[in-house]
């Protein structure tokens, strides 16, 4: 769950009103309980610039990984100010990955969530305001919590006829490995057009496609300290994906997205010992699934 302009089109089926106005967010209606399964994969491939034929003391990397969680999500009432409380308890959550064919350790400390509970809270404007843990979840909270934080930054809280668009701004860390350099963010926004809604059963789904862009501005490259390196990069990250939004329940059916990364690192440095460029270009799909 991972990064990640993003455009939310829903397709058309029953026609409403045209003015009518549907809330698409991720805040849960009170009294709710939702079963969701998670999985994100991520392919990045690292490639030194250096002509053919040349060595690099920079190694071709392909790193491969996945992180899937299953999860039971039950909300109470809303508080005096708005705030929703969700409990979310962990049936399944595993993560693996290889570099170059070489499985490592992947996901920290996820298994250890299978049977506990995280706390989710809702502001009153939709929007996600906190993810706890219980006190001996405390130093395993950090994957999964950045995992469910960056789902969230992808989805809207807005009322929208059809036809309408509104713009969602966010900023997603990407998990690849760069020696000595500072977490990975991209900075971007959500643009989300409602199209349709259509019906299913007593319920109404709003049905949409993504579209997702977001970018790391370029750094100037440091001249780093005799045997270190102080890494900058220039990163773009375009996507589309497929959202199904359930409007009566306040809840989402299915949500799956592709994005493609590409930059290019640097390295600080001069003489021999400078090390080149290397070209980053990856996928990473995000599916989210809930069963009601």
């Amino acid at each position: 769950m991972a990064a990640v302009a993003i455009g939310l089109i829903c397709v058309e089926g029953r026609l409403p009103a045209q003015t009518e106005k549907f809330t698409i967010s991720l805040a849960p209606r009170p009294g709710q309980t939702v079963h969701y399964v998670a999985v994100q994969d991520i392919t990045m491939e690292i490639v030194p610039d250096v002509p053919a034929g040349q060595s690099s003391l920079i190694p071709t990397m392909k790193m491969v990984g996945k992180t899937t969680l299953a999860f039971t999500e039950r909300t109470g009432s809303p508080d005096p100010q708005g705030r929703v409380t969700a409990l979310l308890t962990y049936e399944q959550a595993d993560g693996e990955m290889s570099i170059n064919g070489v499985t490592m350790a992947a996901g920290g400390s996820l298994a250890d969530f299978v049977g506990k509970t995280l706390i989710l809270v809702f502001a009153a404007d939709g929007k996600l305001a906190d993810v706890t843990a219980p006190p001996e979840m405390a130093a395993a909270l950090g994957p999964a919590r950045e995992f469910i934080l960056n789902l969230f930054k992808l989805m809207p809280a807005a009322a929208l006829a059809i036809g309408e668009t509104t713009t969602t701004p966010f900023s997603i860390p990407l998990p690849i490995p760069v020696p000595g350099g500072a977490p990975i963010a991209l900075e971007g926004h959500a643009k989300t057009t409602l199209v349709s809604v259509d019906a299913d059963g007593d319920d109404r789904i709003a049905k949409c496609d993504q579209a997702f862009d977001a970018a790391m501005g370029p750094q100037a490259p440091s001249d780093p300290a005799p045997g270190t390196m102080r890494p900058s990069m220039d990163m773009k990250m375009q996507g589309s994906g497929k959202l199904q939004f359930n409007v009566d329940r306040g809840l989402t059916k299915s949500n799956e997205s592709e994005t493609t990364v590409d930059g290019v690192l640097s390295f600080g440095g001069s003489g021999t010992s400078a090390l080149p460029s290397a070209k980053i270009r990856g996928t990473i799909k995000v599916a989210l699934t809930g069963t009601y």
